[in-house]
C-alpha cells in the first residue's frame, strides 16, 4: 500500500505541476494550434512526472511512455475535437478534461503498483509518512498557485456567456490574476490550517482594491467579481481538505 500510494501521489504532482503551472500561455496557444505544440506540452508533463517517479516502483519508466501516449491521446481531443469554446463551454471542457486525466492517472497507479482509493485514507492518520504529507500539501500548493488562475478564466468566460457575452477564443491570464491572485490563495489557505480562517477572507481585498482603482469595477463587473469569488473559494477547498492531513514535519520545525 505504501509503495501504491507513493507512486500516485507522485504521479498526480507530476500532472499538477507540468499541466498547470509549467504551461505558459504561448503554449496554450501552441498546443491548440497542432502536433508541435502538444508533443511539447505533453513532453514537459512527462518529463517532470518521471523526474518525481525514478525508481518509485520497479520498471517504473515503462509507465512514464503509458503515461505520455496516455495525456496526448486525451489532449487531442482538446486540439482537434472539442475546439468549441463558445457558450462556455470551456469549463465543461476544463473540467472533462482533467477528469480524464486523474482517471487515467488512477488507472495507471492500479495497474502499477495496486493502488485503489481507500490507500487514501493514510493520509488523514496520524502515523502517515512524512513525505506522503509533504507531497500532498504541495499538491494543493500547485493547485492555488496553477490551477485556480485558469479557473478564474474559464469560470468568468461561462459566466459572461450567460449574460449574452461570448468569449470564443482562449483567454490569456493575467499576470496579476496569476502571481497576486496566487499570493492570496497561499495566505488563505494557510490561515486556514492554522486555525484563523475568518481572517481568510481579508486576503482578497488587495486584489479586489487593485481591481477597483485600474477601473475594472467600472468596465466588467461581473469578471471582477467572478476572479475573486473563484479564487476564494478555490482557497477554501483546498484549505478544508488539507486541514484534514496532519502538517508535514517541515512546516513543524
Amino acid at each position: 500500500m505504501d509503495l501504491a500510494l507513493s507512486f500516485f501521489l507522485r504521479l498526480v504532482l507530476g500532472h499538477m505541476i507540468g499541466d498547470f503551472v509549467l504551461q505558459p500561455y504561448w503554449l496554450v496557444l501552441a498546443k491548440r494550434k497542432g502536433w508541435p505544440g502538444l508533443l511539447i506540452h505533453v513532453g514537459i508533463v512527462t518529463f517532470t512526472t518521471a523526474i518525481l517517479a525514478w525508481n518509485a516502483i520497479p520498471v517504473w519508466w515503462v509507465w512514464m511512455i503509458v503515461l505520455f501516449f496516455g495525456h496526448l491521446f486525451i489532449d487531442q481531443f482538446r486540439t482537434f475535437v472539442f475546439t468549441d469554446n463558445s457558450k462556455g463551454k470551456g469549463l465543461l471542457l476544463l473540467i472533462l478534461d482533467q477528469l480524464a486525466h486523474f482517471i487515467l492517472i488512477a488507472l495507471l497507479s492500479w495497474a502499477a503498483a495496486g493502488w485503489t482509493f481507500s490507500d487514501l485514507q493514510v493520509l488523514l492518520s496520524p502515523e502517515a509518512l512524512n513525505q506522503y504529507r509533504m507531497m500532498a500539501y504541495l499538491i494543493g500548493l500547485a493547485t492555488v498557485i496553477g490551477v485556480a488562475p485558469v479557473l478564474e478564466a474559464e469560470v468568468a468566460v461561462a459566466v459572461l456567456a450567460t449574460q449574452g457575452t461570448e468569449i470564443k477564443q482562449t483567454v490569456a491570464i493575467d499576470s496579476m490574476d496569476r502571481f497576486l491572485g496566487g499570493a492570496e490563495r497561499i495566505a488563505a489557505t494557510f490561515l486556514i490550517l492554522l486555525g484563523f480562517g475568518l481572517f481568510a477572507p481579508f486576503v482578497f481585498l488587495p486584489r479586489l482594491a487593485l481591481m477597483i482603482y485600474q477601473g475594472q469595477a467600472n468596465s466588467n463587473r461581473t469578471t471582477m467579481i467572478t476572479k475573486v469569488v473563484t479564487s476564494f473559494v478555490s482557497a477554501i477547498v483546498v484549505g478544508f481538505i488539507l486541514y484534514n492531513i496532519p502538517m508535514p514535519m517541515i512546516f513543524l520545525s
